[in-house]
């Protein structure tokens, strides 16, 4: 039995990484996330600028201040009247959890 989780990735779809404003773990979640089956040729810095599309891909630090988890999440539809609330353009989407990898 494996202790990875088990996710249907849809290889071809983004991966946008949220990091938290603490860049120098970018590489180590591309490593964990290619572990896991993701292309690093579909992984991008989120932006808050803009959002992803749905049935793309979003992988998550949590928590924030001391991250020990990789949560990924797959972008569902975008929301209807959100607001900025700190995570810009993100929260204009709803997403599903699929895993969390062990950081």
């Amino acid at each position: 039995m494996s202790d990875k989780p088990r996710v249907d990735i849809d290889k071809t779809k983004k991966v946008y990484l949220i990091v938290h404003g603490q860049r120098q773990l970018l590489d180590k979640v591309k490593e964990k996330l290619a572990a896991n089956g993701f292309s690093t040729d579909n992984m991008q810095p989120a932006s808050l600028d803009r959002a992803g599309s749905p049935g793309e891909y979003v992988a998550m630090i949590w928590p924030p201040m001391s991250p020990n988890t990789i949560v990924v999440s797959r972008i569902t539809a975008p929301k209807e009247g959100a607001g900025a609330h700190g995570m810009g353009a993100w929260s204009s989407v709803s997403q599903q959890e699929l895993a969390r990898i062990p950081l």
